[in-house]
């Protein structure tokens, strides 16, 4: 079998996402790093020069889109559905990072096409491959949980916790979208949502807070000052249809852990970062209560991927060579991207916004419509 051709797009410095994709790119047997390509000019070429990178430096992304058979998005998030349509329009497979774009509207040109393609689009929510994420997964879909009280999660970074870092795009809402929750909440709820995998019923109701506590920056290019205009902290709820309540804080000035905490009838579960392979549980006695003390589970090695992001990228490059449709597909964007408005919106209001039904995002007439792919020109990859 071939190695699949990939390609990056979007080198920038401040977290170093892209840096993430080529390491998981140079592990896997079954594809070859061939380009990248960066809209600030020479960023690539200086990228790929401090990581020893032996790929070809793109002059603009159509070039890079006629050298790879698949390509990972690392841009800023206004500029992910945009650059996805792009690829789906010349066959490629595409990664895209999370969010899909700045909000649902945006995102659903890109889901509608994603539909109609036999390529894979894929989008980046990589702590599913946290192995003690995995476990706790197993451990719910079994049942020996039985229903679920409580779930509780925190998640978030220090980067830019001190004032003197400039304003970046991730601090634009035109540009970003939302702040610490885009960045850290759509994983959260990810999450949440797939180690449920329906067994809570679906989301009712979503309420919550946003803050900003540094509200302005230096600029990065200009002299002076500008505003910060989303959120750099969050704290949000959700209620699903079987009762389980789940609250989640999202902040960019400090968490110290990422931590998941579950609590339902048959004991607890809980996980923390620093120990990504193991899980402490206390399931309860037949009584009904607890007894003795928690103990500390060590995942099995069939869960363990190491580092953990490398299993999304495996996971990507499977899906191309036996052809399947990944899970973390656009549609599973587009439902978690409505949810992050919803809460948005809540934020805003100071109101609980109720859920009525759940979107089919899966069975909309849209996609269902071959003429409708042929007039947007994709029915050589429907």
């Amino acid at each position: 079998m071939e190695k699949i051709r990939v390609g990056i797009v979007g080198t920038g410095y401040t977290v170093g996402i892209a840096g993430n994709h080529a390491k998981g790119y140079l592990q896997n047997p079954g594809c070859v790093l061939t380009a990248v390509y960066d809209i600030v000019p020479g960023r690539a070429a200086q990228w790929a020069k401090e990581k020893n990178l032996e790929v070809e430096i793109c002059s603009d992304y159509d070039e890079l889109l006629e050298k790879v058979d698949a390509v990972s998005i690392c841009t800023p998030n206004y500029a992910h559905g945009e650059l996805a349509v792009r690829a789906m329009e010349k066959g490629k497979h595409l990664l895209c990072e999370k969010p899909l774009s700045i909000d649902s509207e945006s995102s659903v040109r890109a889901v509608s096409i994603a539909r109609c393609c036999s390529t894979v689009a894929m989008i980046g929510f990589s702590y599913r491959g946290i192995p003690a994420v995995r476990y706790m997964r197993q451990v719910l879909q079994s049942g020996k949980m039985g229903k679920i009280f409580t779930y509780r999660e925190t998640l978030g970074g220090c980067r830019i916790a001190n004032p003197g870092v400039k304003l970046e795009w991730r601090m634009q809402k035109q540009l970003s979208g939302t702040g610490a929750l885009a960045d850290f909440g759509c994983h959260m709820l990810d999450l949440c949502d797939w180690m449920f995998d329906g067994s809570q019923g679906a989301v009712s109701e979503v309420n919550g807070f946003v803050s900003c506590s540094i509200p302005e920056r230096d600029e990065i290019f200009d002299p002076g000052q500008g505003q910060v205009s989303n959120d750099d902290s969050t704290a949000f709820n959700l209620r699903f249809e079987g009762g389980t309540l789940a609250s989640f804080v999202a902040s960019r000035l400090g968490v110290a852990r990422h931590t998941i905490e579950i609590y339902g009838e048959g004991g607890m579960m809980l996980f923390r970062d620093d120990r990504p392979a193991e899980v402490e549980v206390w399931f309860k006695e037949k009584s009904g209560g607890y007894a003795g003390k928690p103990e500390v589970i060590s995942v099995d090695a069939d869960l363990v991927t190491d580092p953990w992001f490398f299993a999304e990228i495996n996971d990507f490059i499977h899906c191309i060579q036996i052809g399947e449709r990944p899970d973390r597909n656009f549609d599973r964007a587009l439902y978690i991207q409505d949810l992050l408005d919803k809460i948005l919106l809540a934020c805003e209001t100071g109101k609980t916004i109720h859920i009525k039904e759940e979107r089919d995002y899966e069975n909309e007439p849209f996609n269902k419509q071959p003429d409708r792919c042929r007039d947007q020109g994709f029915e050589d990859h429907c």
